[in-house]
């Protein structure tokens, strides 16, 4: 991944998490242009904060690098849930979330 890349997807991270990128910061406890600069590709974070940025959004690395998984903070907030629910009740949401998957597809292909 390039830095570009790694740049683009924190944006995208944070966009589908509805946190800003002063908030991040601020949080991190960095001054509040922090992110900005690696989301501009003005700085590049040490392995360490990137492992905090991780926590801070609530995913792992590997969820950060899953580029095709398009919003891991929320996914994960429903991974306990979808835990804890049985094996009926699971197979009837999955069915619901590729009904509504496929219904997407079909509205962008439209467009």
């Amino acid at each position: 991944m390039t830095m570009e890349q790694f740049a683009q997807r924190l944006s995208s991270i944070l966009q589908a998490a509805n946190t800003t990128e002063r908030d991040l910061s601020l949080r991190l406890g960095h001054n509040p242009g922090y992110i900005n600069a690696i989301c501009t590709q003005k700085s590049f974070p040490s392995m360490e904060l990137f492992f905090d940025i991780c926590d801070e959004l609530n995913i792992t690395p590997l969820d950060f690098f899953e580029e095709q998984n398009t919003n891991p903070s929320k996914i994960n907030e429903l991974l306990p849930y979808l835990n804890a629910i049985n094996p009926k009740e699971f197979d009837n949401i999955s069915s619901i979330i590729k009904a509504l998957a496929d219904k997407e597809k079909t509205n962008d292909s439209e467009k």
